[in-house]
């Protein structure tokens, strides 16, 4: 953000911010998880329809049901635009990401 900031040809623009071009899937991200920690991760996917019954007991859940919409359809960040103006700016990787989160 500073960098678009602090760059006078950037502005009044939109920028994606920079991301890793290699689109990952949850399922993907959850076995680089498992391949850093070497244990086996489970998951599982809750249907809307537990959302939905839960939500009318637990506002939490009422909430996070709101945002299911947005995981209906991919969210595709394209930063070419940033990388081809900033070419020496070093994007992290999903596993570094990932290896640096767990590493915590």
């Amino acid at each position: 953000m500073g960098l678009i900031g602090n760059t006078p040809d950037a502005y009044g623009q939109t920028w994606h911010l920079p991301t890793d071009p290699e689109r990952l899937t949850y399922a993907q991200m959850i076995e680089i998880c498992s391949a850093i920690t070497g244990r086996h991760i489970r998951y599982t996917t809750v249907p809307e329809i537990a959302f939905t019954i839960g939500g009318r007991f637990n506002t939490e859940l009422k909430e996070a049901r709101e945002l299911l919409p947005r995981y209906r359809d991919d969210n595709i960040f394209d930063s070419s635009k940033f990388a081809a103006r900033f070419p020496d700016f070093t994007v992290t990787t999903y596993h570094e990401g990932i290896a640096e989160i767990l590493d915590d």
